[in-house]
């Protein structure tokens, strides 16, 4: 067999005439759900439209093989009718019951305020109900998803949303279609509704990391019934839309943000590990600037390590709870700020979280400038440079 072809698409006429998107496919047991007097065992959700960009609605079809799909005629999950909004969209799936209990879970966006994300429940994989509103308790208000999955062995639901996105006076006024970054999140089962306890945010993914400069909806490794207990597990494993390759380390904002056209779109892999909580905050140079990150050297930029500067957690944690966001001014002043619009500039991402006050066994970091470029040093008097400011504590 050879491929990618397509298995699914557009059906004239009909409510997803326009495109269809957004597949999400999930095992069970399906009686009869097209009343063709057949049974299948598998289902998969999608996105579909009659209008372009808004009015979206969530379909659903059925296969024995993945190859062969039969459409229900008819969105299991609609838009308000009417509406100038987005719709419904975003489907992540889950089997309760191996059969055909499916927990449907989708963002709604059909009007003010945006980006809820709700539950709906189904014995037959076609008619749902909704359970309710997820918690927003611990997230952006920004926030949009890209998937979700559960621990069958912890009871935690795990969620990777999308950061916001650049702001197109950064990147020379080019909008850019893919976010810069997701940020992983988790939550017991018993709070998803509820909110009795937030969302965890466990880690950040993206330019400052990857090098891409768009790292956007990803999604989850999971098992056939939309469980995270497979591959690397307990670390969760994730592949994101990039664009790709990474901008060079001297790219004005204008080729950054080109370089994040769709064009350039691949697929990614990354993985968050438990209990590897600290990231290292390094100081890089060549013979132009210097970089200092917790991620990604442009390998082509011929860049040393000049020193390490101590260690950033890679989540809030009690008390480290200052974000430090690498940043670039033009083409090559790379900064760090705890600015989380890194002061008007391009931000790359996040590097960690620190302190924002002294305590016993921190560090003080203090961001330095040389007439030309910064950097950050331990050494209150930046090194015969420039002072800037102090930034926050760190972990030695």
């Amino acid at each position: 067999m050879t491929g990618p072809f397509t298995v699914l698409g557009e059906t004239p006429g009909s409510w997803d005439s326009v495109y269809v998107c957004n597949p999400k496919v999930i095992k069970g047991a399906f009686n009869n759900p097209l009343g063709d007097g057949q049974n299948y065992s598998y289902a998969m959700y999608y996105v579909g439209t009659a209008a372009a960009g808004f009015a979206n609605n969530i379909g659903v079809a059925f296969s024995n093989d993945g190859i062969g799909w039969k459409k229900y005629p008819q969105p299991v999950i609609s838009a308000t009718p009417q509406t100038i909004y987005y719709g419904v969209g975003q489907p992540a799936v889950y089997n309760s019951d191996h059969k055909a209990g499916i927990w449907l879970f989708y963002e709604d966006a059909n009007a003010p305020p945006l980006n809820q994300h709700v539950e709906a429940i189904s014995t037959d994989g076609i008619h749902f109900t909704v359970a309710g509103k997820l918690t927003a308790n611990g997230l952006l208000p920004e926030a949009n998803w890209g998937d979700m999955a559960y621990d069958s062995s912890t009871g935690y639901w795990y969620a990777v949303f999308n950061t916001a996105l650049r702001n197109p006076s950064t990147t020379a006024n080019i909008t850019e279609r893919g976010q810069p970054g997701v940020t992983l999140y988790r939550i017991k089962n018993a709070s998803l509704l509820t909110g009795t306890s937030s969302w965890q945010q466990l880690k950040s993914f993206d330019t400052n990391l990857s090098g891409n400069e768009s790292n956007f909806l990803a999604g989850l490794l999971r098992d056939q019934y939309g469980n995270v207990n497979v591959g690397p597990y307990p670390a969760i494993q994730m592949f994101t839309s990039i664009s790709n390759p990474p901008p060079r380390w001297d790219a004005s904002p204008a080729s950054a943000g080109k370089s994040g056209f769709p064009d350039q779109w691949d697929i990614g892999e990354v993985e968050w590990i438990p209990n590897h909580a600290l990231m290292t905050l390094n100081r890089y140079a060549n013979k132009t600037v210097h970089e200092v990150t917790t991620g990604w050297i442009d390998p082509t930029g011929g860049f040393s390590l000049e020193s390490t500067l101590g260690h950033l957690y890679e989540s809030p944690q009690q008390g480290a709870t200052l974000a430090f966001y690498g940043c670039k001014d033009g083409a090559t002043d790379y900064f760090v700020s705890t600015d989380g619009a890194c002061e008007g500039k391009r931000i790359i991402g996040i590097d960690g979280y620190g302190y924002s006050q002294s305590e016993a066994g921190l560090v003080a970091l203090y961001r330095c400038y040389t007439g030309h470029d910064h950097f950050v040093s331990r050494d209150p008097k930046c090194e015969g440079q420039t002072v800037d400011r102090l930034l926050g504590y760190a972990i030695p």
